[in-house]
């Protein structure tokens, strides 16, 4: 439609507004940026408080996570299975699930009420750790170890008791999973906080408690990798003032005779901390609700300070507080220098852009928003709406592109069911949606499905039957499953079915019976039938977590675990 380019329509207006610049505007434009710099301020201080909060919760739901691979909530089980406490068998079990998320969950253990330990200690990839104690034994051992059952390598000896542990008794006095309070670890010394479940026996009684730790440095690294301002800092500190992590250089915790020693953020050395500490105490002497981020300005010791801060946690179980603190003049500086850079170029901008770039960069803005709109969508999983492809410039060629790229990229090309990315991404949407209007209609679950003796009939029958025997099965798990569900194709031979609106155990194992008889069906091939089985492992959200990654590990796993009893079983 237009003779000119994207190009050539976006930068021809603004070369004549460079140009053609009113110092006129200049104070006004201050004026302007300044009270832009007090919303924006706002706006990023509150940013980055729900960054901190989500990632912080994130690591707890993990930790969650970790807990129910191990001993799973009764609730999200088809029946109760008692919880054994052999150390042969919960040495495996700890194997699978201190690799799920091993950047920050990477020891998980048990502690029998006889004295009975083990413990798996991811230190990375290359180095894992065995802790044991057998019963009655007085000394527990560490091992550094290949896999499960190796005791090749001693590392150490120790007079370790679980019973004795913070975490033990907070967890034998409770039936769900519970966090400790913050205490220094037995080996490491480092500040700590652990996650624990009481577990009991097909009796009900106490066999232990099974726990996974987050220490405080893994947070405070995290913080680390923010950048929050030149002088600004981030800090986590619990109900009663003691620092949880921080993003700034001094450590949160201090050596008492080579021992770690919480510190309180009124004690720590670094000025804006203290100051915002203050007034942050303030806050919850005059009872204001900081459930949602609550931003201000006060004046301190490193001049005029912007500060929010909100509580998280809260339906973990822990008492902790997100705050942020950035001196005015970081956001100022820059507004200020671009300011007196730009103020010989401001006059005539908006004159010359009223009058030659803004009727054509309000149609280009136009088509813009729409393809971010349709981009948004796409990202969740949302079908693309009407896009104008009548444009015969870049913006036209772009539409045109959108939509044959919502195909390329929601479609496997062999199978014609989704593909794994367009899954992801439809599992974020579902998960946002239940954010936003939580509800048993928001419920929904992932079966994990990994097809039997499919290599023997690559190698007897060739690729093509192979292939073939892939688009039977995507045929048939769309007719085995509702409209509203959805098939993708994970990789290989395995797929994963998203159940929606599920409302319980029982509703995923009809789903996956009706499943296995009509996929296990005798295929057709140009020379010869083929059959296939299939494993099936499920995980429900939010029962087994609200990670979308750890939902498909928790399936996967269980896949693996159904696998295994069906080969035993042959």
């Amino acid at each position: 439609m237009s003779r000119f380019s994207l190009r050539q329509q976006l930068v021809l207006p603004f070369v004549f507004l460079v140009i053609f610049v009113s110092a006129g505007i200049g104070w006004a434009s201050y004026r302007a940026g300044g009270e832009a710099v007090d919303d924006l301020t706002q706006r990023v201080l509150v940013d980055m408080v729900n960054r901190i909060s989500n990632a912080t919760e994130r690591h707890l739901a993990r930790a969650l996570t970790v807990l129910q691979v191990v001993a799973p909530d009764p609730k999200t089980v088809p029946r109760v299975q008692p919880f054994s406490d052999d150390l042969t068998s919960l040495e495996r079990r700890f194997w699978a699930a201190s690799g799920l998320f091993m950047e920050v969950n990477n020891y998980v253990y048990f502690g029998g009420e006889d004295g009975r330990f083990v413990g798996v200690n991811r230190v990375d990839k290359n180095f894992v750790e065995l802790y044991l104690r057998e019963p009655r034994s007085a000394q527990r051992r560490v091992y550094a170890v290949q896999g499960p059952g190796d005791r090749s390598v001693i590392l150490r000896t120790d007079q370790y008791d679980a019973r004795v542990r913070p975490w033990y008794g907070v967890a034998a006095k409770r039936g769900g999973p519970v966090w400790s309070p913050v205490y220094n670890d037995f080996t490491s010394k480092e500040p700590t906080i652990t996650l624990a479940k009481s577990v009991y026996r097909a009796d009900r009684s106490l066999a232990g408690v099974v726990a996974t730790d987050v220490t405080l440095k893994a947070l405070t690294d995290f913080l680390r990798t923010l950048t929050v301002s030149k002088n600004g800092v981030a800090f986590v500190m619990d109900g009663e003032g003691f620092m949880v992590a921080t993003s700034g250089r001094e450590l949160p915790f201090k050596m008492l005779k080579g021992v770690p020693e919480r510190m309180q953020a009124g004690e720590m050395q670094t000025a804006l901390i203290r100051d915002a500490y203050a007034r942050v105490q303030q806050w919850k002497q005059d009872k204001i609700d900081l459930r949602t981020p609550t931003t201000h300005a006060f004046s301190g010791s490193s001049g005029t300070v912007e500060i929010a801060a909100a509580t998280l946690g809260d339906k973990y179980g822990v008492d902790w507080i997100t705050v942020v603190a950035v001196p005015r003049s970081d956001f100022m500086a820059g507004v200020t220098r671009n300011f007196y850079q730009g103020i010989l170029f401001a006059g005539f901008c908006v004159l010359i852009a009223l009058g030659l770039g803004l009727s054509s960069l309000n149609r280009v803005l136009c088509d813009i928003r729409a393809l971010t709109n349709a981009a948004k969508k796409l990202g969740n999983g949302e079908p693309l709406p009407l896009l104008n492809r009548m444009r015969s410039d870049e913006i036209g060629q772009l539409a045109q592109t959108f939509s044959e790229m919502e195909h390329n990229l929601r479609i496997d090309r062999l199978t014609a069911v989704f593909n794994r990315e367009s899954l992801h991404a439809q599992i974020g949407f579902l998960q946002r949606q239940a954010a936003l209007k939580p509800s048993r209609q928001s419920a929904f679950a992932l079966l994990f499905i990994d097809l039997d003796h499919f290599k023997s009939i690559n190698d007897h029958h060739g690729h093509s039957a192979g292939d073939q025997v892939l688009m039977t099965v995507a045929t048939r798990l769309k007719t085995a499953i509702r409209i509203s569900d959805v098939v993708a194709r994970y990789g290989g031979d395995e797929f994963v079915v998203l159940l929606k609106g599920v409302q319980s155990a029982s509703d995923v194992i009809a789903a996956e019976d009706k499943i296995r008889a009509v996929v296990e069906q005798p295929i057709a091939l140009e020379h010869g039938i083929a059959r296939v089985g299939v494993s099936l492992g499920w995980a429900m959200f939010p029962q087994d977590g609200e990670d979308p990654q750890g939902l498909i590990k928790i399936a996967d796993s269980r896949m693996f675990e159904t696998k295994k009893l069906r080969k035993a079983a042959r």
